[in-house]
Parts: structure tokens; C-alpha cells; sequence
């Protein structure tokens, strides 16, 4: 036995440990495809927020130069006409969430918002607002101005009486300067970004100069700009053409400002205009991520972090841990100084890794199930085997015996050797006793086979278990009494007229096994005596057959139910039987609705069987 545990367990070990090299495997194929598959997810929102940016930066980028001013000159059916922009309606509404407004620096480096009029009309225009959207949209350029304060963004004016008087070109060189933190970056911008040029017509150059220029300048310095400086900068309202620039930005972690340089052109030279607006940093990601989030809810496994060279601007979500990077790259132009990290918000192929752990574990108990399942099915026909072959020897022995008694006594009064007439009616009644057992144990191994079978004929009828009783008592006596023992019947007086359904081959057969173990095992008993009782205990009506022989050990006591079991070894044992006693009479119970007991009498062994319960 100890033999194939060792061979068992060696053939686990050999299944085992490939089979989990092979989740081992399967967990880092996992592992890759998880990472490849975040990486995707995080690689198609950054390119859909890039779209996103593209798109909304396509809408200002389309606008004309002219709608940053109040007043703007549009095209209609027989000519041209003053309209107002599309940028002064407030609330502001715009395809940016979180925008601040619209602004417009012009060459004297003072602000200007299409929210409010400017120059010669500006007064009467500015009185048919209403006092409280006055104050609202003041409110508006003052956080505009402030934050271009906060930002760097200004243009840097002269004195115009040190400028040369005759000389526009002279004049703008000095009065228009930009200031750019990021040089470097915003000459690669422009390079990958082309300008693009609108032709003005001489009423649209008037209406936006009429509000930018001339008369700025003029009430700027009301005393110090002479005739000849205002023909000079008269000449600005000439411009035949306009080249716009592709947008820049720069931010902080509050504020983005857009900006561009607009060139007018006209005769003598050319005039810069900055254009632009400020948005809201966080209220403007915040809705880049929400529409990505809400159209692909499957993204929500990732944690997006905005970031600078320098500090972390936003972060949306939880990483699972910022020390693996699903993705990184930057937004699109011109927000290109800003870079996107995004993290999964799960660690990668924990699910997949408690789903292989999982399946790895069902697996081995399934494999050493089987594999214990397999050496105790093996060991248990082993057993029976053994079992079987230990039968078949005390059969033999349990025929032999009997046969040989049987020949012996036949012999004998064969030949006339026993003169003695008693002898020899004490011969005959040896051989019909030991018939008598020959038919028994054949008997009961013909039984056997039948209840395994299931070939046993059952008969259940209306019968009184103490007529059962008595008729086994007569029938068998005798044969107690030829081995030295008494046999004592005692019952209760209530149950000697009950009724019960029961099989009476049956209780025979049974009482039958229990008295025949009964004598065996106790033949070197002090009592040689056998006890037979029928009691009854409310609905429970059993017989007991009680021995005072050795008992059974308690740990067999869960066995001696098993066929062809003993309690002594086959080689070493006193007593004969072939071990299939009690396991007929556990099958016959089973069979007819009764139930067997069996517990140490102390001396002896007791045995109840229980009838069917009575009906009340």
C-alpha cells in the first residue's frame, strides 16, 4: 500500500508541475495582453481629445479678424454693411467650456474686448447696454486683462514724439513687441502651421481701425500727438489685405490663453494686431474628459493626469499606481507643452491573475481528487480482491470441514466398524447436523448473491413477530443445544399481538446469522448462553440477540457490515465463517424497511433489529 501512495503521489507531481509552468505562462501572456490592451484604450483617448482640441481650435481658427472688434462689415446682396460681431453677445456662449471672453490687443498695447465698444462710437453705443450687463461685462475684461497680466501677454508702446514724424513703418516698429516665453516652441509651431490671408475691403479696414487706432491714440495722448502723426497713422485705414497666424497659447495652472498675431497691410507698410481668448484650464479639461468618458464608458479603467515640465495642472481618477505608465504624450499644438499620462485604475491582470490562481487551484483539487479518488477506488478493489480471496479460502475450509465429518461418520457405518447401536444413531445424527450446516452456509452464500443481484424475493405480509420468533425458536434449539449452548426467549406481554408488514424469510434468515455468529464467536465464553428478546418501546418494536462473547473492538465496529470482512486475520483466526453474515443481514434490513444495530453488551455483543415502526 505504501508502495502505490508513493507511485500516486509521484504521478501528481508529474502532472502538477508542468500544468503549472503552463498557468505560469499563461498569466505573463495575460499579463502582455492587458498591458497591450490598456495601452490601446489610452493611445484612442489621447488621440480622441487631440481630435477634440483640433476641432474646437478649428472653429477660432476660421474666424475672421474682423468679428474681435464691436462693429464688423459683412457682405451682403448689392454691397457691404455694418453689422454687430458675433463675439459681443453676453452670456457668453462658446464651443469652449469655461471661456472667459474674447480679447484683442491693437498696436497702443491697450485691451480691448468685442464685449465692449471702443473709439469714436463707443460712448453711444456702450449707453444702450443696460447698467447691470455694462458692470458684468466690465467685470469680464478685467479678468481678462489680469489674467494676460498674469501671463506675460502685452504689447509694449513709445512715446510717439520720439518717433521719427514721416515715417508709419518706423513708428510700428518700435510701438508692436510679443512676448513669447517659449521661442524655440513657437517658431516649431509656426513652421508645421501656415498663415493664412483675408482681403479687406476699405469699409471693413475703416470700421475695424475706427475703433482701434486712430482714435485710441488720439485719446491717449491728446496733447502730445501733432497733425503730421495722426496723417501718419491715417494711413493704417488703407489696408487691402490681412495675413493671420496660426494660434499659440501659454497657461498656468488656471488659465489658457489662445492668442494670435494679425498683420494689416496697406500701402506703406503693415500694422499687429494680437487676437485672442482666455478659457478656463480645469473647467475646459474637465469637459474634454467627461464627453470622452461619457461615449466610452469602458474608459473610466483609466486615471488621466495633466501635466507641465515643471507641475501637475489636473488629474482625473486614481491610478492604481503611478509607477506603470499605461501612456504619455502630448496634446495637440499649441498646447503641446502640456502632457498627458494616463494610468490604469485597475493593477494590471489582477483579475486575470485571481482567475488563473482560481482555475490553477480547480484544477490541482480536481487532478488529486481524481488521482485520490482513483487509488482508493484501486485500493478498495484491491481489498476486495483480497477480501474475495480470503473468502473463497474459508468457504472452502467452512465445506471442507462439514464433508469431511459427513465421509467420516458415512465410512464408518458403512464398513459396520461401530458396533454400538447408540454410536451409531449418534453417527447419524452427526451426519444430518453437519448437512444440516452445509445447507446453511450454502445457503447463505446463495442468498448473498441474490441480495447483490437484487434477486431476493421479498414477501412483505401482516405477520406477529413473536409467531416469527416462536417458529425460529423450534426450528432451532436443537441445533443450540449440539453446541453446548441455552438458548432463552423473553418478550414484552404488549407486543405479542401486534401486527407488523414484514418479510418472515427474512426475520428467519436473519435470526438465523445472528444466533450461528453468536455460537462461533463465544464457544470459549464463560456463559454459554444465547438471549433472545422481542420488546417494544412506544412505536418501536425490535428482537435483540445478545451473546457473551469477546464483543467487537470499537474501531471495527464501523467495518463488520463490510462483505467478507472479519474481525480475525485469515491466517491467525480461531473461529470459522466466511465474513458474509452481517453483511446479509444489513442487506436484508435495508431490503424490508427494518433497521440493524449493533452495540457491546459488556460481557458479549448485542444486536437489535428494528421493525418497520408501528402505525398509530
Amino acid at each position: 500500500m505504501r508502495k502505490d501512495s508513493v507511485i500516486f503521489i509521484t504521478i501528481f507531481f508529474i502532472i502538477a508541475i508542468p500544468l503549472v509552468m503552463l498557468l505560469f505562462l499563461a498569466y505573463d501572456q495575460l499579463q502582455v495582453g492587458t498591458e497591450s490592451l490598456y495601452k490601446g484604450h489610452a493611445l484612442f483617448v489621447g488621440n480622441t481629445l487631440n481630435q477634440r482640441i483640433a476641432k474646437d481650435l478649428a472653429i477660432e481658427d476660421k474666424r475672421s479678424y474682423s468679428e474681435y472688434g464691436f462693429i464688423r462689415t459683412v457682405q451682403v446682396i448689392g454691397g457691404e454693411e455694418n453689422t454687430l460681431s458675433e463675439l459681443v453677445n453676453y452670456p457668453i456662449t462658446s464651443q469652449y467650456a469655461g471661456m472667459v471672453g474674447h480679447f484683442q490687443l491693437p498696436p497702443n498695447g491697450t485691451l480691448r474686448t468685442p464685449l465692449l465698444p471702443e473709439g469714436l462710437f463707443g460712448k453711444i453705443l456702450l449707453e444702450q447696454i443696460p447698467p447691470k450687463e455694462r458692470r458684468q461685462r466690465e467685470e469680464v475684461r478685467v479678468k481678462i486683462k489680469s489674467v494676460l497680466s498674469d501671463l506675460g501677454i502685452s504689447n509694449q508702446g513709445i512715446d510717439p514724439k520720439a518717433q521719427p514724424r514721416d515715417s508709419v513703418e518706423s513708428v510700428i516698429d518700435q510701438i508692436y513687441k510679443i512676448r513669447d516665453k517659449d521661442s524655440t516652441n513657437t517658431k516649431k509651431r509656426r513652421n508645421q502651421r501656415t498663415n493664412r490671408y483675408e482681403k479687406a475691403t476699405e469699409k471693413e479696414a475703416f470700421a475695424f481701425n475706427v475703433e482701434s487706432t486712430r482714435f485710441d491714440i488720439i485719446d491717449s495722448y491728446p496733447d502730445e500727438i501733432d497733425s503730421s502723426t495722426i496723417d501718419a497713422l491715417s494711413d493704417l485705414n488703407g489696408v487691402k489685405e490681412v495675413e493671420i497666424e496660426p494660434f499659440q497659447a501659454t497657461y498656468n495652472s488656471q488659465y489658457i490663453v489662445f492668442y494670435r498675431n494679425v498683420k494689416l497691410y496697406n500701402k506703406r507698410g503693415s500694422s499687429l494686431f494680437i487676437q485672442g481668448f482666455v478659457v478656463d484650464l480645469r473647467i475646459y479639461l474637465q469637459s474634454l474628459v467627461k464627453n470622452e468618458i461619457q461615449f466610452y464608458p469602458q474608459e473610466q479603467e483609466l486615471a488621466l493626469v495633466f501635466s507641465t515640465k515643471n507641475e501637475e495642472l489636473l488629474q482625473f481618477g486614481i491610478p492604481a499606481s503611478k509607477e506603470a505608465t499605461t501612456h504619455k504624450m502630448s496634446l495637440l499644438a499649441p498646447l503641446d507643452g502640456i502632457t498627458l499620462t494616463m494610468y490604469s485604475t485597475k493593477i494590471r491582470g489582477a483579475g486575470a491573475g485571481v482567475f488563473l490562481v482560481f482555475l490553477g487551484i480547480v484544477v490541482l483539487c480536481i487532478l488529486g481528487g481524481g488521482l485520490i479518488s482513483i487509488y482508493n477506488l484501486t485500493q478498495s478493489r484491491l481489498s476486495l480482491a483480497s477480501k474475495r480471496q480470503d473468502f473463497i479460502s474459508a468457504v472452502s475450509h467452512e465445506l471442507k470441514t462439514p464433508l469431511t465429518s459427513i465421509s467420516m461418520y458415512a465410512e464408518l457405518l458403512q464398513n459396520s466398524w461401530v458396533a454400538n447401536e447408540e454410536k451409531r444413531q449418534k453417527y447419524y445424527g452427526m451426519i444430518a447436523s453437519e448437512a444440516c450446516r452445509l445447507t446453511r452456509l450454502i445457503q447463505n452464500v446463495l442468498n448473498l448473491s441474490k441480495l447483490d443481484r437484487n434477486r431476493w424475493n421479498v414477501q412483505i405480509t401482516k405477520a406477529r413477530p413473536k409467531l416469527v420468533l416462536d417458529d425460529f425458536v423450534a426450528m432451532y434449539t436443537k441445533n443450540v443445544e449440539n453446541k453446548g449452548f441455552s438458548l432463552t426467549v423473553s418478550s414484552d406481554t404488549d407486543v405479542n399481538d401486534i401486527a407488523l408488514n414484514i418479510d418472515k424469510d427474512a426475520v428467519m434468515q436473519i435470526l438465523t446469522n445472528l444466533v450461528d455468529n453468536s455460537l462461533k464467536f463465544s464457544k470459549d465464553a464463560e456463559y454459554k448462553m444465547i438471549v433472545i428478546e422481542l420488546r417494544i418501546k412506544e412505536t418501536d418494536v425490535y428482537l435483540a440477540v445478545r451473546d457473551y462473547g469477546p464483543g467487537i473492538p470499537p474501531s471495527e465496529m464501523g467495518k463488520v457490515f463490510q462483505e467478507f470482512y472479519r474481525v480475525e486475520n485469515e491466517m491467525t483466526r480461531k473461529t470459522s465463517g466466511t465474513g458474509i453474515g452481517l453483511s446479509m443481514v444489513q442487506k436484508l434490513c435495508k431490503l424490508t424497511g427494518m433497521r440493524i444495530e449493533i452495540e457491546n453488551a459488556n460481557p458479549g455483543l448485542r444486536t437489535k433489529i428494528h421493525f418497520p415502526p408501528i402505525s398509530l
